[in-house]
């Protein structure tokens, strides 16, 4: 019984020395969304910013589900993040506004007795204007019964002009500024890799990537989280008992 009693006395102290999150001081950052614009340099075969389905870069959650539900496609695994949500025992540290943001999602494609597909999108964070910065749409047909490689290929190259590579089965375009260029533009590209069986397509992976935006976006992350870790160290120094000696 004497142990007991001191056990409940030990979880009463700690718990009071915790306290709830609401007796804490708290630290609020507010996130702050700039305005963003849609890139002006995104390739644009046509005139119009490459895609797949419609679905392309710059774009944001709400614009693809519009795309893909009207084409009857299904919304499953959407992938969330915490920007910052960090408590001590003396100062709650919470980013406030969008703190729980959308970093992905994969849109299931129609029933279709040959063809099974999907879409997923990565987004950057609030803030970077939460816009999709990796596309990637996956293609699988049923045995000889997807086109032809030449059929597909006429096509891809129709509706994208020539590729800055291309191995007949591995096609690639790089771009600076909107237009096409032959190489070392890694930050920005499109790529279809095609898996054949004979003449005929089994699948398809189409991908659209921004990868000067991601890094971007990962940076404005990191100084913002590293803000708000610099303002946490200040309250809690500020809290922290004077040496008495």
């Amino acid at each position: 019984m004497k142990n007991c009693a001191t056990l409940g006395s030990f979880l009463f102290a700690l718990a009071a020395a915790i306290g709830p999150a609401s007796a804490q001081q708290a630290l609020s950052y507010d996130v702050t969304v700039p305005a963003v614009s849609r890139p002006s340099d995104l390739f644009s075969p046509g005139g119009r910013p490459a895609d797949f389905l419609g679905v392309g870069l710059g774009q944001t959650d709400s614009d693809i589900r519009k795309l893909l539900t009207g084409q009857h496609f299904s919304h499953e695994d959407p992938s969330t993040l915490f920007l910052l949500d960090e408590e001590y025992f003396t100062v709650e540290i919470v980013a406030s506004g969008p703190n729980r943001y959308l970093t992905s999602s994969i849109w299931s494609g129609p029933e279709d007795p040959t063809t099974t597909q999907s879409v997923r999108a990565e987004f950057s964070s609030p803030l970077a204007g939460s816009l999709s910065i990796n596309v990637q749409r996956f293609v699988r047909y049923a045995a000889e019964r997807g086109p032809l490689l030449t059929t597909l290929r006429e096509a891809i190259i129709q509706k994208y002009g020539p590729p800055s590579f291309d191995n007949k089965t591995q096609m690639l375009w790089f771009w600076r500024d909107g237009r096409l260029v032959a190489s070392d533009a890694h930050d920005k590209q499109m790529a279809i890799s095609i898996d054949t069986d004979g003449d005929y397509v089994k699948g398809v992976t189409y991908s659209l990537l921004d990868d000067a935006a991601r890094q971007a976006n990962w940076d404005q992350i990191d100084r913002f989280q590293k803000s708000v870790a610099d303002g946490a160290k200040q309250v809690r120094d500020a809290h922290a008992t004077a040496p008495k000696l």
